[in-house]
């Protein structure tokens, strides 16, 4: 089971299925599927407005790190990777990301497909993608990003587009996010991921002061996601 599924529950069906379909995706998306994909994509298929909220936060803060053209968004990039694997076209047969990018940018979609796939399957998707291609721009090892996204789900209003983008830029974001959420981590662990958050930001940013308070808001706003799960399923 998942690491979602072994807090509140079976993962959703729909879960389930995507999670299977990213993994058509090839070896770069692994560590994500594996480790976050369940996870993200039970939250986005059952809270439709932490997807479009998350949507909004991964357009600005691909778009300002290069990874999204200007005119992109992450769940049409998401909706293209899905259709392009189904005929072979995966980020392994590339030799780097933008390559692999420029080839979905080409890809023709079946307009038909996307309109059967959900809008949690597509931004999955999309953030499948994304993370590898953040880690080879910045030079993190494979996987050191996939929880990254946890960040603006749980606390938008310090975790914004602009300091993410100054944070992961570093190349020293350190810190499994949900292992934090679920108090798993060690005081080693926690003060490790506080301070990758904190010295990413400018010295300018009264936040440095405030990065313990931040992440203490988002450990509780992940409780209040789980409970809001868990009551939709208990209610069927």
């Amino acid at each position: 089971m998942g690491l979602f599924g072994a807090i509140v529950g079976a993962i959703s069906s729909a879960g389930s299925a995507l999670v299977g379909a990213l993994s058509s995706l090839g070896t770069a998306v692994s560590t994500f599927v594996t480790g976050i994909a369940d996870t993200i994509g039970t939250v986005l298929d059952r809270l439709g407005p932490v997807a479009e909220a998350l949507g909004r936060f991964a357009n600005a803060f691909l778009q300002g790190l290069g990874i999204l053209k200007p005119d992109e968004k992450i769940e049409d990039m998401g909706e293209r990777a899905l259709q392009a694997a189904e005929h072979g076209t995966t980020p392994d047969k590339y030799e780097n990301f933008d390559q692999y990018m420029d080839a979905l940018r080409n890809f023709e979609i079946d307009p038909e497909k996307a309109k059967q796939r959900s809008t949690a399957e597509k931004l999955t998707a999309g953030l499948a993608i994304a993370t590898p291609a953040l880690e080879d721009k910045f030079h993190y090892d494979r996987g050191v990003l996939n929880s990254l996204w946890l960040l603006p789900m749980t606390n938008p209003e310090f975790f914004t587009p602009e300091r993410m983008q100054s944070i992961i830029a570093t190349g020293r974001f350190a810190g499994n996010v949900f292992e934090y959420l679920e108090q798993k981590l060690s005081g080693k662990g926690m003060d490790k991921l506080s301070e990758s958050i904190a010295d990413g930001l400018p010295a300018s940013d009264p936040a440095k002061e405030s990065v313990n308070d931040a992440l203490e808001n988002a450990r509780g706003h992940w409780e209040s996601i789980k409970s809001q799960i868990a009551d939709q399923r208990s209610n069927g």
